[in-house]
């Protein structure tokens, strides 16, 4: 990767003060706009039902709002108080608004339910500014295969192709309490802070706003859940980790951080009715003692119900720790090419 490969003196050069202040502010702003939409969505009419509670709860919608909040407002600060429109200012810029626009792609769909075949176009269209910024960019550094040239390639296809389905895989591994943000908080984090010590401490800063937005919104999302992320808190995501990693010249890493969504975009995909099955087999039912009963289809979560008896917080916490060991990987990957 171009200057990728290398633990970079640079790892000091996001400010402590501005870097902190704006993480502070992301984790704040989520968890309180969270917490208005908890309180005031559902009598808004707003909400879903929680099926995977035997009581089946009303809860709030569209929470991936408060997380775009927190990452606007925290970046706001940092923006204002520690960049120029300079290169790294651009680079900021460019990376906030394909995730934001993203995000408010999300927030379309959350209100009028966007039909899907639209939704990879207005994916594309989102990550424009970093199609932008990377023009003068042609290729892509591959572990144990080197550099693979692609030449305009790579900012007109390469750059939209992994962010739109990057997105899409993020929103498909979703449904459970805690679930959604929590990746999220795990990939966006170790995405931050490989780009901090491989050189690229705006990609960082970034990556650390989001990470600890998704954090604040968490906290109103773990089980019980009192509101759910919504396409809005999905799509965002899976373009974070995208758009970060082609930004930070970190590629592999982002697939590899990318794997659990990719198995469970695969299991889907290869049934005799892909995103059809919800329709045919229904969801995962609860049994009398919490634990769930995947529906006859297949796909990751079903995959460990089917393991052993599992209830929901148990499920997520799994889930969550799949998440880590590949974020494990994904560190391991950049700390061995660099000792080599």
């Amino acid at each position: 990767m171009e200057g990728c490969r290398a633990i970079s003196t640079q790892v000091n050069a996001i400010d402590p003060v501005f870097g902190t202040g704006a993480t502070a502010v992301a984790v704040i702003a989520s968890y309180y706009v969270a917490k208005f939409q908890s309180n005031k969505f559902t009598s808004m009419g707003i909400s879903g039902i929680d099926i995977h509670k035997r009581d089946k709860p009303v809860r709030a919608e569209m929470g991936g709002l408060a997380i775009l909040f927190g990452l606007a407002v925290g970046s706001t600060v940092y923006f204002v108080a520690n960049l120029t429109l300079d290169g790294a200012g651009v680079l900021f810029a460019s990376g906030f608004s394909t995730i934001a626009f993203t995000g408010l792609v999300g927030v379309a769909d959350d209100i009028i339910e966007i039909r899907q075949r639209y939704k990879p176009f207005l994916i594309v269209a989102a990550s424009t500014p970093l199609m932008y910024y990377l023009l003068d960019r042609g290729s892509i550094f591959i572990p144990e295969f080197g550099t693979v040239h692609l030449g305009l390639l790579y900012p007109l296809v390469a750059v939209p192709l992994a962010i739109t389905t990057s997105a899409n895989f993020s929103n498909l591994l979703a449904g459970f309490n805690g679930m959604e943000a929590g990746c999220a908080a795990i990939s966006i984090g170790t995405m931050a802070f490989l780009s901090q010590i491989t050189g690229h401490p705006t990609i960082a800063i970034l990556g650390y706003i989001l990470s600890f937005a998704y954090v604040g919104f968490l906290g109103l999302n773990w089980y019980p859940a009192k509101i759910f992320p919504g396409d809005t808190g999905t799509l965002m995501s899976g373009a974070a980790v995208a758009a970060m990693g082609l930004a930070a010249g970190l590629e592999f890493e982002a697939i590899v951080l990318s794997i659990p969504a990719a198995i469970d975009f695969t299991l889907k995909i290869v049934s005799r009715t892909p995103f059809k099955q919800r329709r045919l087999y229904g969801n995962t039912s609860v049994n009398e003692d919490g634990t769930l009963n995947p529906p006859g289809y297949p796909a990751l979560v079903h995959a460990f119900m089917r393991v052993s008896p599992i209830r929901e917080r148990g499920l997520v916490i799994s889930v969550l720790a799949m998440q880590a060991v590949y974020a494990i990987i994904a560190i391991a990957v950049v700390i061995v090419i660099v000792l080599r």
